[in-house]
């Protein structure tokens, strides 16, 4: 599996500069991904807005730019797809810092083993579509929608040449008890919350060491 990393947009909730840059315990967001995902992944593939180009490649990671400008999160899916040399790919927005690795191996495997193309969380209707698996199937379903003027990534999850698994809020909390993965930094007030939670979990880590 590789993991598919989406770090366009156009943050217009945080005053239009790219908040994946943006640091969290002195580290750029996507970088708490890389760090906590990269790890369980075969390769990386970092999705970045066309023509901008400034994200330092580390070992084992492409930086591709979108394919289709302006396209969304489906159109970053397609990117990383088409850059992508792995069957299964677990695609996760750039700014998800407390992402489970427990949890995107556990999904995995649901995958592998059901043969799924498409596995996300569905927690009590939420549904997940940027911390999820992507077969290879998916990215000419995802072309055709895009083609077809289509943006919305749960276009993909009702499309009938898939095969589409979800896991529920029970699976989820046996490796995410509080649903961490699924925080997202869309405002400045996202990121101090984000700090105050990292905080948090460092003290009670060191209670636990005690």
């Amino acid at each position: 599996m590789n993991l598919i990393v989406l770090a366009g947009g156009r943050s217009e909730r945080m005053g239009h500069r790219c908040k994946h840059y943006d640091l969290l315990a002195g580290m750029p967001l996507y970088e708490h991904v890389l760090l906590r995902l990269g790890p369980i992944c075969e390769g990386v593939v970092v999705v970045e807005n066309a023509g901008r180009g400034d994200l330092a490649a580390h070992a084992g990671m492409r930086v591709v730019p979108d394919v289709i400008a302006d396209a969304g999160p489906l159109g970053g899916i397609y990117s990383g797809l088409v850059a992508s040399n792995s069957w299964l790919n677990f695609v996760i927005g750039a700014d998800m810092p407390y992402a489970s690795p427990q949890l995107a191996a556990a999904m995995e495997t649901y995958a592998f083993q059901n043969k799924f193309d498409i596995v996300y969380p569905n927690i009590d209707g939420l549904l997940e579509p940027l911390f999820a698996i992507y077969s290879q199937r998916v990215g000419a379903v995802a072309l055709d929608l895009l083609n077809a003027g289509c943006r919305s990534v749960r276009e993909l999850f009702a499309n009938v040449q898939l095969s589409v698994g979800a896991v529920d809020r029970q699976f989820v909390m046996q490796y995410d008890k509080r649903l961490m993965s699924f925080f997202n930094i869309n405002t400045p007030d996202d990121l101090i919350m984000a700090g105050l939670m990292m905080d948090v979990n460092e003290k009670s880590l060191q209670e636990e060491r005690v």
